[in-house]
């Protein structure tokens, strides 16, 4: 069954470049303090970096007891988990069973894990923030229009009530009802934590403005704004509001000012105070004991400024080793993972993992992967620029660094990381969308699966990151659970490759070996970057994994020995089935003194093999790349593809009839007006094939001396398009003539019947 290409869309070329900004040029210096003045009954410390608050300080928060705790985890159990990202507004909702009308709610998850764990194939969840939050409307059909993204928390301890059913009342013992059936299905799940700053709302933070309950030093204050540069290019420092019980009280005293390092309504909490500390932990405490696996943390990077840097500082690593020994706690193994926005610089990406004495996190989000595997599929090539950057996919595809240590890689998420697939290669199920899908699960790295990239859904017609939090389509989930071939249907079956006994290990703890390409372009002398092959090895198993990126078909992919003595006998380099033809190496500076066993790629076909199976068998068919028609195009129909040629699987045949007239004395020619074009005896016909429609993938004349058909000699026909490369046939009399290319053989040959 023939797949269709989908002709992509145009792609803008800015996403994810706000997200970064900060980091990118927002170096900061401290370059002020306060003068310590104040005649308030809570006093600013002497320096934004002097230490504050009680060392012995204990929550208000009672912890809850121990509940919904996995039993039986193995240790590092993420590192075999493929993680689905939900963004709870948005996923399902079960009262109006419509997420424009109604927020998605924790039943909506809860009654949605069979297709989690069973449809889709994951087995560990990533709830997107549900603490009670500022940006939300009085009512849940309203916020349910707007970007409720709940990173501008009011109170960590409450949960948003409209991700409960009904009124809200009893959102958080749905919650703890979502967790528990997690557990009994077998899934791990993991929330949100935001350490980095609060919600203007949040009662600390005005209690901070008022200098009240011992909260002022819990965020970060000064007398004059600094200089600086926030995520979004702004300046971070922002002047109190002017409704504080301090300024109605006291309107002589001149403004303060607080720090935030995303935007105003977001002030960043600071970890000089022993109680901020302190608290943060116990919010940690708080959703662990409940039963939650591990936490996500959000802006990890952001956490502590000093004099010299506002990211990266040792004063955060030192925060995050101290909730490492938190986590450490727990009987039930809990993990936790980091979100750092890096690009290109491994080594402030690797410091997350702390040291042997101070470790800090298990996983690290990993932001040099996922985008280099979706916009290779985009590009065709393996050599990229996006957003101004320049990467190699062979440099970007890696395995996880250590057996303790993991990396997290996702194509896209809830920031605009990357668009979503639908958006690139257009919606629902085509072959570029399973390439970038494949690349990402075929690596020894752990995958996140952003709701709705599993079925290609698109991007919402809205501005910035709220088009890609848009509601998933069910009606499309719906359709692709019935089509063994849907994205869908892929994503489950390189999961289960993943998660197989055989190959469990080597997805967690194999080793990758890029290879090089071994076709040399002859015009430019260079490596050809169409396609990328590499290997996943461990002490019992080798998997060696190879694309075609490109939207042409490939004769064959031929890349480095990779170490093995036999390897002539690898046909499976080229191909796994048993058709034998002989490469045209005529655009390439590599002749092999032998011929191969080759099954040609179709455009964007990903292939796996198992190099320490007796057959080097291909253990990977993840959807139906046979591209079984072929269309001939040419005068007799004004070029169009409208000439479907029939197939024959045994003989591997392309066929089809042309009725030919006899001229008559007083015919006139046909005008480019007419409907139909005649074919009439003694008349040139020329034409091409082509499989996909597009002529990307047309075949035709080796060259122009070898392209006229006489009835019974077959030509030669190769994948070139251009000048003097038509096939020509002139039908010496009237009858039905039959045209049959040999897929075997690669000849076009004319009967007359």
């Amino acid at each position: 069954m023939k797949k269709s290409v989908v002709k992509k869309t145009a792609l803008a070329r800015s996403f994810g470049a706000a997200c970064v900004l900060g980091a990118v040029c927002g170096l900061m210096l401290f370059s002020s303090c306060s003068n310590g003045s104040s005649s308030d009954s809570e006093s600013d410390t002497g320096s934004i970096y002097s230490w504050s608050g009680n060392k012995n300080y204990k929550s208000s928060t009672t912890l809850p007891a121990l509940s919904n705790q996995s039993e039986n985890l193995e240790e590092n159990w993420w590192r075999n988990s493929t993680f689905y990202h939900i963004w709870i507004k948005s996923f399902k909702d079960s009262d109006e069973n419509d997420c424009y009308k109604n927020c998605g709610d924790f039943k909506g998850i809860e009654d949605s894990l069979d297709y989690i764990k069973n449809d889709l194939g994951c087995d560990a969840i990533w709830l997107s923030p549900f603490y009670e939050c500022e940006y939300k409307e009085n009512t849940n059909a309203a916020s349910a229009q707007m970007n409720m993204h709940g990173y501008d928390v009011v109170n960590y301890y409450k949960v948003n009530s409209y991700f409960g059913t009904g009124n809200g009342s009893n959102a958080e013992a749905e919650l703890d009802s979502l967790i528990k059936a997690c557990h009994e299905k077998g899934i791990k799940i993991i929330f949100d934590f935001i350490p980095n700053h609060t919600s203007s709302s949040n009662q600390w933070f005005k209690d901070s403005i008022n200098k009240k309950n011992g909260k002022r030093n819990w965020y970060l204050w000064n007398d004059t704004p600094l200089n600086g540069t926030n995520n979004y290019g702004g300046n971070p420092w922002h002047r109190e509001p002017d409704d504080s019980i301090f300024q109605n009280s006291n309107p002589n005293k001149k403004y303060s000012y607080y720090y935030a390092t995303f935007t105003d309504n977001m002030p960043d909490l600071n970890y000089r105070n022993w109680e901020v500390r302190e608290e943060m932990k116990n919010v940690a405490r708080y959703w662990l004991n409940k039963g939650f696996d591990g936490l996500r943390v959000d802006g990890a990077r952001h956490l502590i400024e000093n004099a010299t840097s506002t990211v990266d500082t040792p004063e955060t690593h030192a925060w995050f080793a101290e909730l490492r020994e938190v986590i450490d706690e727990y009987e039930s193994p809990k993990f936790m993972v980091c979100e750092s926005w890096i690009d290109g610089n491994r080594a402030a990406t690797e410091s997350y993992f702390g040291t042997e004495e101070k470790p800090e996190f298990h996983m690290v989000f990993d932001f040099d992967q996922g985008r280099p595997m979706a916009e290779a599929a985009y590009a065709e090539n393996t050599m990229i620029t996006y957003d101004g950057n320049n990467y190699n996919l062979a440099e970007c595809i890696r395995e996880n660094p250590s057996d303790s240590h993991s990396y997290g890689i996702f194509l896209c998420n809830h920031d605009k990381y990357y668009p979503r697939l639908g958006y690139v290669y257009g919606e629902g199920t085509n072959a570029s969308s399973i390439l970038a899908t494949s690349l990402c699960l075929l690596t020894p790295s752990v995958p996140f699966i952003y709701y709705g990239n599993e079925v290609g859904q698109a991007l919402g017609n809205f501005d910035g990151d709220f088009a890609w939090r848009q509601p998933l389509k069910w009606n499309l989930v719906n359709e692709q659970k019935k089509d063994e071939n849907s994205l869908l249907n892929v994503n489950k079956k390189l999961i289960a490759l993943r998660n197989s006994p055989e190959y469990r290990d080597l997805f967690a703890n194999g080793e990758i070996q890029m290879l090089k390409c071994n076709m040399i372009i002859t015009g430019t002398k260079k490596p050809w970057t169409g396609a990328v092959q590499y290997i996943i090895s461990n002490e019992s198993k080798k998997l060696l994994v190879s694309a075609n990126l490109t939207n042409y078909k490939q004769r064959c992919l031929w890349f480095e020995d990779f170490g093995v003595a036999d390897v002539e006998n690898y046909s499976l380099l080229i191909g796994n089935k048993e058709t034998y033809n002989s490469f045209d190496y005529a655009d390439y500076d590599f002749k092999p003194d032998r011929d191969f066993k080759t099954y040609d790629y179709a455009p964007y076909e990903i292939r796996v093999y198992d190099l320490t199976s007796a057959d080097k068998e291909c253990i990977l068919d993840i959807w139906d790349y046979d591209f079984n028609t072929l269309y001939m195009r040419g005068t007799f129909n004004k070029w169009e593809p409208t000439a479907p040629m029939s197939y024959n699987e045994e003989s591997q045949e392309f066929s089809i009839s042309l009725t030919v007239e006899e001229k008559k004395s007083d015919e006139t020619e046909n005008t480019e007006e007419e409907e139909e074009v005649v074919v009439v005896a003694g008349k040139i016909i020329e034409f091409k094939l082509d499989e996909c429609c597009d002529w990307a993938h047309a075949l035709g004349a080796v060259s122009s001396d070898k392209s006229v058909l006489t009835l019974g000699v077959p030509l030669a026909a190769i994948d070139k398009t251009g000048v003097d490369t038509n096939f020509k046939f002139t039908p010496p009399s009237a009858g039905t003539y039959r045209f049959i290319y040999s897929n075997k053989d690669r000849t076009i040959m004319v009967s007359k019947e």
